[in-house]
């Protein structure tokens, strides 16, 4: 569970994350030790557990999507506030501390998103391979609610896997439109150039979702991934090593990220670098079957047309007499990148 928040997190909030509750717990044990017996050391080590309680409110409330922002504060602002009433006024602290503690909890419940009926039977309908009829539900959600992001993006997630490409990157023009500071739009755009084999416009969004979340390792993920369609070696190497070290969550992600910088160190002429690739790429079996059970699903047709050549290449690469040479095999390198 904390390997998970880590990943979450990503590396840079991590460590303030860290170095926070490590600066908390020290200077609690020095009020302990220095004031003892002092009457100022009860409204101290309120106001550090207040410093504590916002700063760890910041670092969660900055890593949320901008969609999910707003209630994220309206659901622990006034929580701290009341607690921080409580630290500037000590004769009425236990009150105010009772009432924000109070409200963080109940808010937390009180403004849980809920999946709408509507969303759970456009799922049902996804299950069961009845996209037309998933696509129509989300189309008088979207009737209903226009300006409503997530209606579009999870309509063009439909569409896409209808194979409706037009239609998708027209839901995902709306997200863009709705929330333009989410990496969501721009990401379902890459994504759709991507399965289209135009990688160079793939490539535009890919970056413009990386620049909105550089945090997130699915942004870095798929602009290496796009890099290395376009034959862009370094950079490639340089988002596909931050997207490993945000923390990739499955095997077989970290099984086509190995593959990847394998050849584009290759193609660089840094076999060392290469060869140690691969090294790792071996220890993903899991990740390779993985990647068999996904591809065999008749919702799958879009993925195939990105990854089933890497997927088919590192199957090959997995034995341990394959030839380093065979990680310069490319799904489609043009000549040039600009």
């Amino acid at each position: 569970m904390l390997r998970e928040l880590g990943r979450w997190l990503g590396p840079e909030r991590t460590r303030f994350l860290l170095a926070l509750l490590a600066g908390g717990a020290a200077v609690s044990v020095g009020l302990q030790v220095a004031g003892r017996d002092a009457d100022w050391r009860g409204p101290v080590q309120m106001a550090v557990l207040w410093l504590l309680m916002a700063g760890v409110a910041l670092i969660f409330g900055s890593r949320m999507p901008a969609e999910d922002r707003g209630r994220f504060w309206l659901a622990v602002g006034p929580g701290l506030v009341l607690l921080g009433l409580g630290v500037l006024l000590p004769d009425r602290a236990l009150f105010f501390s009772g009432a924000g503690l109070g409200w963080i909890v109940v808010a937390q419940v009180v403004l849980r998103p809920r999946v709408r009926q509507e969303y759970q039977a456009a799922i049902r309908h996804l299950r069961r391979g009845r996209l037309p009829e998933a696509i129509a539900v989300m189309d008088e959600m979207i009737a209903a609610q226009p300006d409503a992001p997530g209606h579009h993006q999870f309509r063009a997630e439909l569409c896409r896997l209808a194979d409706r490409l037009e239609q998708a990157v027209e839901s995902y023009r709306q997200v863009i439109r709705l929330a333009p500071e989410s990496a969501a739009g721009y990401l379902g755009l890459a994504e759709v150039y991507a399965q289209q084999g135009q990688y160079a416009a793939a490539r535009e969004y890919a970056v413009q979702a990386f620049e909105y979340d550089p945090h997130d390792w699915l942004t870095a993920y798929n602009l290496g991934m796009i890099e290395d369609r376009l034959g862009a070696a370094e950079p490639a190497i340089v988002h596909l090593e931050q997207a490993s070290q945000l923390g990739l969550p499955h095997s077989r992600y970290r099984l086509l990220t190995r593959l990847w910088l394998a050849r584009n160190h290759y193609r660089q002429g840094q076999l060392k670098s290469a060869q140690a690739q691969l090294d790792l790429l071996r220890k993903e079996q899991s990740g390779w079957q993985d990647w068999q059970l996904i591809l065999e699903s008749e919702q799958a047709a879009p993925l195939r047309r990105m990854v089933q050549a890497d997927v088919d290449l590192a199957g090959r690469l997995l034995a341990p007499d394959a030839p380093l040479s065979w990680v310069a095999e490319a799904a489609s390198v043009p000549e040039t990148f600009d």
